[in-house]
């Protein structure tokens, strides 16, 4: 288990900005909490060095700019700590790095250094605020703290290590937290350690088989998904697999119908126009009694308007419609299928990741089925023997 903080760092009263980062970097560095330096690790920069090459950056980027803002934020730190006893100093650094690799995209320089003078081992990563091209800044985005959260669950998961079980909502600006919304019975969420369980054992005997089988990192996103979604039991996701995919089918059946509507409505508003154009010649061809030269003559027009005839008899329209009512009605039934794909849309990529959730699940059951069969067997076998 492993929780994070993500916070600004600014220029230190009375400190210019090199001096405000080695002050940083030299707690970071500290020999006597990364055993003389063998627990640290760093990203485009030497970390005995890092607010140097931090500062080259920054000075590409204000060459560019007309002015430096006040207050501004020279480097983020991220604070990772781990469940005492859990965790190697070693393994600690290795997967803060990988945390560190993953928020920032390899866009910024970063340090990693791991401090084991306490019982919570903990990373300190300290990340540039400027990209490693100079040209850009890193932007604190909306929600950044839940983010880093979950790429550090996801992490501490693909690494057999357990993960938060319950956290305040501080995203919404509300005391309540998480446990009641994951519906946790008993301080965690059983169906969520059933499968941490799933993940653990397989470290035993036949891990060999179950990781050709299976992906752990697939794994770890399901159970965060299922977090997330606050499903406690397969018997849930199926049933939510299902629904949506009932709902998907029913909105394909609307879009269909609307488009079948948009057609018919386009039909008599050409046939409308054509009926216009057209029927001055069928009045005269009906004043000359039919006359056969005069069809001969005007024959592609008059077929123009049998058909613009015919088109009104199949509607079912008592009397041919106003054009300027059927463009409105146009307007509104193609409204109504733009919002019909949208909702489409949105519930195909929800569907996408429940299917996934739902895949992955069920490799997790058969392989539970084919052990218990398995041990049945054997079972049997040996009572055979006996008798």
């Amino acid at each position: 288990m492993a929780t994070t903080r993500l916070m600004p760092i600014h220029v230190s009263a009375g400190k210019s900005v090199l001096h405000s980062l080695k002050a940083r970097m030299d707690y970071y560095r500290n020999g006597d909490k990364t055993e003389e330096g063998k627990l640290l690790s760093g990203y485009e920069c030497d970390p005995e060095t890092a607010e140097e090459e931090f500062m080259l950056s920054k000075q590409e980027y204000h060459n560019s700019k007309w002015s430096i803002r006040k207050n501004e934020v020279i480097a983020y730190q991220i604070r990772q700590s781990f469940k005492p006893g859990e965790i190697t100093p070693e393994k600690a650094n290795e997967i803060g790095y990988e945390l560190a690799m993953r928020f920032t995209k390899g866009k910024y320089a970063f340090i990693v250094a791991t401090h084991d003078d306490t019982k919570h081992i903990h990373n300190h990563i300290a990340f540039n605020s400027v990209s490693v091209d100079g040209k850009s800044k890193f932007k604190n985005f909306f929600n950044s703290s839940f983010t880093l959260q979950h790429l550090s669950d996801l992490i501490c998961l693909e690494n057999g290590l357990s993960v938060v079980e319950e956290r305040k909502n501080r995203y919404k600006g509300k005391a309540k937290s998480k446990k009641k919304a994951l519906n946790i019975k008993d301080g965690k969420l059983e169906f969520v350690k059933d499968l941490e369980n799933k993940i653990l054992e397989g470290k035993g005997k036949g891990y060999v088989n179950w990781a050709k089988r299976f992906n752990a990192k697939q794994l770890s996103k399901t159970i965060l998904f299922l977090q997330d979604k606050g499903i406690s039991s397969f018997e849930e996701l199926k049933a939510l697999t299902d629904e949506k995919n009932l709902k998907m089918n029913e909105l394909k059946e609307v879009m269909k119908s609307k488009e079948k509507q948009l057609g018919e409505n386009k039909k008599l508003q050409n046939a409308i126009i054509d009926f216009a154009k057209t029927k001055p010649v069928y009045d005269e061809y009906k004043k000359r009694k039919f006359s056969k030269s005069f069809y001969e003559e005007h024959e592609g027009e008059l077929l123009v308007y049998k058909k613009a005839v015919a088109v009104f008899d199949e509607s079912g329209y008592k009397k041919i419609p106003k054009l300027n009512q059927l463009r409105q009605d146009y307007g509104v039934i193609l409204q109504e299928k733009k919002d019909a794909f949208s909702e489409y849309q949105q519930l195909q990529k929800d569907f996408k990741d429940y299917l996934i959730a739902r895949k992955n699940l069920e490799i997790i059951y058969e392989k539970e089925e084919q052990q218990k069969e398995k041990s049945s067997k054997s079972k049997t076998s040996l009572l055979d023997q006996n008798l």
